[in-house]
């Protein structure tokens, strides 16, 4: 069987090709012949080398206009003839032209959002993307959603449009084994400058609505009585200026400190110094649609994860979490006090079960129950 993995735009910005990268090598242990189809960018061409082995075929398209992009997919598909098409995302710019297929295929879409969702989406924009839900129903042969709720949400709208029978599989992010297995380059370094602190640490989009304040006006609260706290902020974001300047308005540089995005080799390093991660999540259709892929790295590190009990990490963690509200900085304070103190209560999560291999696995039963496809008998005996 060929599967191929059509992403869109840089990794760097939009993260949904993580999927492909995960499952790419699982997927041809399973007996599966892989391809990604994604923009040639420097990035992108660093984590496919890094992630995927040789024997995956890529095929990078150049920058272009929306229309050029959906012709030079197309294109590429024909050339690469799969029996599954999957859409990492869809989007009006990642699709294909189907009457333009010159081979029988399935297609298959991800959803790890809901984008019609999204508060800064509003008006005429709010009313697109919910089209293009809906709309992404019936061009798909099956639907993969990264939540619960996303699963339910796709469920209502597939009976809706007369496509009860549409097979919809849950398939949440997992953690890929090369960001824990790759060398601590900066260990020994973190470990030196951080060696008196109890370290925070959220990985990142850097706005409001990712719960940015939240965590700095937590910190800022407990740091009068604990200063040995340090709260690492890894990435970018449209709040990030605005909340470097409350840092100094508050004199909390001592405490916060703004990492930029960090290279995949620089990752298990600051993962493995790290005492704490955090996920802060709203309560909110948007973040209990979404899937907070970071919790999944941060799972094998067997540190304590701060979240929220609502979609996914309820799901994860069940009432045993370590939770916060996001709109109650104290909350989250209070967690940090009960870690620095060493009065935190440790939540114990299998780890093989967020693994892709262990999503690859459950795809590639589900595609041979709803598809009635066979594979390697070499391969039959990881089903399970």
């Amino acid at each position: 069987m060929k599967i191929c993995f059509i992403t869109l735009g840089d990794i760097k910005s939009i993260a949904t090709m993580k999927r492909a990268l995960g499952m790419a090598n699982p997927l041809q242990s399973l007996g599966w012949e892989v391809s990604i189809i994604a923009l040639d960018s420097e990035e992108n061409r660093n984590r496919i080398a890094i992630e995927c082995n040789e024997n995956v075929e890529v095929h990078f398209y150049k920058e272009c206009s929306a229309k050029e992009e959906v012709q030079l997919k197309t294109d590429l598909v024909n050339r690469i003839r799969p029996d599954f098409i999957y859409f990492c995302s869809f989007s009006f710019r990642n699709r294909i032209i189907k009457s333009k297929l010159q081979s029988k295929t399935r297609i298959l879409i991800e959803h790890s959002e809901l984008a019609s969702a999204i508060p800064d989406n509003k008006g005429l924009r709010k009313i697109a993307l919910r089209a293009l839900e809906y709309y992404s129903v019936s061009y798909a042969d099956g639907l993969l959603c990264a939540s619960r709720y996303l699963e339910r949400e796709y469920h209502k709208m597939a009976k809706q449009l007369m496509k009860k029978k549409l097979p919809i599989l849950y398939s949440p992010y997992a953690f890929n084994t090369e960001v824990i297995d790759s060398p601590k380059i900066l260990l020994d370094h973190l470990n030196e400058r951080y060696k008196n602190n109890t370290v925070l640490l959220y990985m990142g989009t850097m706005t409001r609505n990712y719960g940015l304040f939240t965590m700095l006006q937590a910190v800022e609260q407990i740091v009068k009585e604990r200063p040995n706290v340090k709260l690492l902020l890894l990435g970018r974001g449209r709040h990030l200026e605005e909340a470097k300047t409350y840092v100094q308005q508050h004199q909390l540089e001592k405490y916060i400190e703004f990492k930029g995005y960090t290279e995949e080799n620089e990752l298990s390093s600051y993962f493995e110094r790290a005492d704490a991660f955090i996920s802060p999540l709203n309560d909110t259709v948007q973040d209990w649609a979404r899937c907070p892929s970071k919790i999944y790295m941060y799972i094998p590190f067997k540190k304590p994860i701060f979240t929220s009990k609502i979609g996914e990490p309820k799901e994860i963690f069940g009432d045993e979490g370590n939770y916060f509200d996001t709109t109650q900085p104290e909350t989250l304070s209070k967690l940090i006090a009960a870690l620095a103190d060493g009065k935190l209560q440790k939540t114990d999560v299998s780890i093989d079960e967020h693994s892709w291999d262990r999503r690859s696995v459950d795809f590639t039963n589900w595609i041979a129950s709803q598809y009635a496809v066979q594979f390697a008998a070499s391969s039959s005996e990881v089903f399970s």
